[in-house]
């Protein structure tokens, strides 16, 4: 993000060197945009979903154009997520309806980065058929996941192993958890041993389902639905529905 989003950070002296002044603080550059409710929830949507970019951008590197391939068999034929999803309808929808300044330039933006992230996810799985789109959730729309579609495998989340007792604490800091089909990737914020996980401490990566010829995934997750691994996977099983 740039400074003029979200305005700069002024610099602390530099304690290592004594005799450093301390710089001033750089004037803060007006928010705009972010200050509003909905938009301040897709901060960390954008910044996530660029991550993801990254990464399938990673895995398609290569000398073949059509990049990596998925776990077991692919499949070239076209996938189309849904226009609505339970409570959650398309993003562009729901923030051009919040009539808020800059929601037309926004929605734009979104709508293109949904597309090249579904060509880099199709490339990463050696061309096979993909969908990704960016949900708001229809009465709130700060509340936004990024859900992904391909026609491959994948394999299963995986955290290090971390021994929680041993840590003193009630819950390994990174984990996977299993809500019947459907495999979350959960980063718990650390609770010593003895005492009760807050719910706002539980906070989802992402969900997945996979198998053979398929991949759904919901993440980048903003809002209290982060804190509801049961509720990501639903949404989860709700386009596994849909698609299959």
């Amino acid at each position: 993000m740039t400074t003029e989003d979200f305005g700069a950070a002024g610099h602390p002296a530099d304690t290592d060197r004594p005799h450093s002044p301390a710089q001033p603080d750089r004037p803060a550059a007006p928010r705009a945009l972010w200050t509003r409710p909905w938009a301040a929830g897709l901060a960390g949507l954008v910044v996530g979903a660029a991550a993801v970019g990254a990464t399938w951008l990673t895995l398609a590197d290569g000398d073949d154009a059509a990049g990596g391939s998925g776990v077991g068999p692919t499949s070239t034929s076209k996938l189309a997520l849904p226009a609505t999803l339970g409570t959650f309808v398309e993003f562009q929808g729901a923030a051009r309806r919040s009539d808020s300044r800059g929601a037309d330039q926004t929605a734009q933006r979104i709508a293109k980065s949904d597309a090249e992230s579904t060509h880099l996810l199709s490339r990463a799985y050696g061309g096979a058929g993909a969908a990704v789109r960016t949900y708001a959730q229809r009465d709130d729309a700060s509340t936004t996941v990024l859900v992904s579609a391909v026609r491959g495998g994948s394999p299963a989340p995986f955290v290090p192993y971390q021994d929680a007792a041993a840590l003193g604490l009630v819950r390994p800091m990174r984990e996977v958890r299993t809500v019947g089909d459907v495999a979350c990737l959960i980063v718990n914020q650390p609770t010593p041993a003895g005492q009760t996980p807050r719910p706002d401490s539980v906070n989802v990566d992402h969900c997945q389902r996979t198998k053979d010829g398929l991949t759904v995934t919901v993440g980048n997750i903003s809002g209290d639905l982060r804190n509801s691994p049961d509720q990501v996977a639903a949404l989860v099983e709700d386009v596994w529905s849909d698609v299959t």
